[in-house]
């Protein structure tokens, strides 16, 4: 436009002055048209370029109104990519990937992997080697071999259940007798202490429970002091009052009662109470008389 003006503005030039001022505007025309040309095609191919794997995609897209994978159902579904262990669908609820080997088996044959895996599973070495061994093996001799195997297996499960119970058993035999000779040990130490301490036990030193009367009596304690050993805390009371009268009922010292009522000690202190010497009612040896000549 400037340039144009500038023509205007001149009209006294010369025609030569003319004729260049429109070649040039006639060139500038064109170069602006093809440089707009130029920018066009570009732009055009561009997009063709752009546009190019969306069209293939679409060609190679393929829809299913119903897809149903395992307990999942999926609706108006288009797969829009074909890998090889997976397909990645837009469906009416979304989108999902999915596993190849999860997809029906004519689902499979549609979308071209069915053929795939059968030509590899035919052409698959060591397949054909297991169907041809699977071919050689005798079955009935199998099956025998599996039936021995399970007598077998019984047998031994058999076997190691008696073993158990016999071990049980002798476990519990055992435990029994050595439970029931220190119940009788204690009972005759017992019987001894009542003994010592001149009071006849009776068969009730034999019985459980019923043992406290005369092991009661034997420290010189009323037989309701069994109602205190029932009583959690009387018990303890009951219990040290005991070893104390007993000790002294047996004419020991008072330590021997406090020996009794500690954890360790009380076992060795019950001992010596039952076959130590001495007490009221113990076998006192008579005292030794002095003999003596006398002359006449």
């Amino acid at each position: 436009m400037v340039f144009v003006a500038w023509v205007v503005q001149l009209p006294k030039a010369g025609n030569r002055s003319i004729l260049c001022g429109a070649e040039c505007l006639q060139r500038m025309h064109a170069y602006r048209f093809n440089q707009y040309a130029a920018g066009r095609l570009l732009w055009l191919a561009l997009a063709a370029m752009l546009m190019r794997p969306f069209v293939a995609a679409g060609l190679s897209e393929e829809t299913f109104p119903v897809l149903e994978i395992g307990t999942r159902t999926y609706t108006n579904v288009t797969v829009r990519t074909k890998a090889k262990n997976y397909i990645f669908i837009v469906h009416s609820a979304g989108m999902a990937s999915l596993k190849v080997t999860d997809l029906p088996q004519d689902v499979q044959q549609q979308l071209g992997y069915a053929a795939a895996s059968a030509s590899r599973v035919t052409t698959n070495p060591a397949a054909i080697w297991v169907k041809k061994e699977i071919a050689r093996i005798d079955v009935p001799k199998m099956k025998g071999l599996g039936k021995q195997f399970e007598q077998n297996f019984r047998d031994q499960t058999a076997a190691k259940l008696s073993a158990m119970h016999l071990t049980g058993l002798t476990v519990i035999c055992v435990g029994g007798g050595i439970v029931l000779l220190a119940y009788l040990f204690s009972s005759y130490c017992l019987m001894l202490i009542c003994r010592k301490t001149g009071n006849p036990p009776g068969f009730l030193v034999w019985v459980p429970v019923l043992q406290c009367f005369p092991m009661l009596r034997a420290a010189g304690m009323s037989g309701w002091w069994l109602l205190a050993y029932l009583v959690p805390g009387l018990n303890f009371v009951a219990h040290i009052l005991w070893s104390l009268n007993i000790a002294k009922a047996r004419g020991k010292s008072v330590w021997v009662g406090v020996l009794l009522l500690l954890p360790v000690t009380n076992f060795f202190a019950f001992l010596y109470l039952a076959f130590s010497d001495g007490g009221e009612g113990g076998d006192e040896r008579p005292e030794p008389k002095i003999m003596s000549l006398q002359t006449v």
